[in-house]
């Protein structure tokens, strides 16, 4: 286990082990989290839109559901 120490400021420094293999560089954000006795950092994605790229692959498309309805609507007029 590593351990660390919190600084006046409130700083806490990460050791370079953990740094290391979580690929972690500076100037990258965490959300920060108690959970119970725990304080948690989840590491935030750099840029939240190139995070969300992919994320509705394969999904069925909004746009092709709503012409569909739309095509209905027409049928029963």
């Amino acid at each position: 286990m590593l351990t660390t120490t919190l600084s006046e400021k409130g700083q806490v420094v990460i050791p370079a082990e953990i740094r290391g293999k979580a690929g972690l560089e500076p100037g990258q954000r965490f959300a920060a989290t108690l959970e119970g006795d725990k304080i948690v950092f989840t590491l935030l994605p750099r840029d939240a839109l190139l995070a969300m790229r992919g994320a509705f692959a394969g999904k069925d498309s909004l746009t092709e559901a709503l012409l569909s309805m739309r095509r209905e609507e027409k049928g029963r007029d």
